[in-house]
């Protein structure tokens, strides 16, 4: 086929970004992660209203609430972007990539729908938050600058997420080995190190979990870096740490950049085996 009647790169970018898209819908992993955030959001709400909250104002209870936001992050970013590139190793992928696409302007299409699916995932969340600070403290009560900061952060998360979640797709040719492995490194590891790290007075500044706490940290008053320190059992001290807003930002751009280079330079030079 002659190069000059190849569909234009922006055309195969949006081929491949409704592709992604139907197979999100088409093996139900957005209908499922979707009944998962929402059921998450409404126990957490209806137990807001029916037992009341701790909070004093909207502003401390979308801060309390939204500091679950990094963990239900992670487990959407690695369910939706855990086999995004592994998907292409052999089998039915060997079809693909043989195809006159480029690389690179396939994993931005599929990068684009899996930021899509799991940025939307994320405002149902924000959406059921919203509700409860409204429900019970009214809705002219709630920050909205301070919202629309917190959105704007969720979405360099979701990028960040997704990115690292990509990287370690393109390390392996198992779609479902990809997806355990991502699961696995970006839930249960990050949530292991940032465990055991209260025990010492190391910073996390490495984790995303970390990072993404400047999503609910834009609510309090004046979000600083804190230590706090309490005694435990057994006389064990236990050192609690916040990033800066810009810190996180700083983070989660790393992530962001870094991965998605990386993923691109192993997803363009990746070996077919058809």
């Amino acid at each position: 086929m002659d190069s000059a009647t190849l569909p234009s790169d922006v055309t195969q970018w949006f081929s491949a970004f409704q592709r992604q898209i139907r197979f999100y819908f088409r093996t139900m992993r957005f209908v499922g992660l979707l009944g998962f955030v929402t059921l998450v959001s409404v126990a957490a709400m209806a137990v807001a209203i029916v037992y009341g909250s701790s909070a004093t104002s909207a502003s401390d209870y979308l801060y309390g609430i939204l500091g679950n936001l990094p963990t239900f992050g992670i487990i959407v970013g690695a369910f939706i972007g855990g086999d995004a590139i592994a998907m292409d190793s052999g089998g039915t992928g060997y079809f693909t990539l043989v195809l006159p696409v480029r690389r690179l302007v396939l994993l931005l299409g599929r990068y684009a729908a899996a930021f899509l699916v799991s940025f939307v995932l994320l405002l149902v969340f924000y959406a059921f938050s919203i509700f409860g600070a409204a429900w019970l403290f009214g809705a002219g009560s709630i920050p909205w600058t301070d919202v629309g900061v917190s959105v704007g952060f969720a979405a360099l998360f979701a990028l960040a997420t997704l990115a690292t979640a990509f990287l370690f797709s393109a390390f392996f040719r198992s779609p479902a080995v990809s997806m355990v492995v991502t699961i696995l490194v970006l839930f249960l590891a990050f949530l292991f190190i940032d465990g055991l790290l209260v025990l010492t007075t190391v910073e996390p500044w490495f984790s995303l979990l970390y990072a993404g706490e400047i999503m609910a940290l834009v609510f309090e008053g004046q979000p600083h870096l804190t230590s706090t320190t309490l005694n435990g059992p057994r006389h064990l001290t236990i050192t609690t740490y916040h990033p800066y807003l810009w810190e996180g930002v700083v983070i989660l751009l790393v992530y962001l950049v870094v991965s998605l280079v990386l993923s691109a330079v192993l997803f363009q030079y990746r070996e077919l085996k058809g």
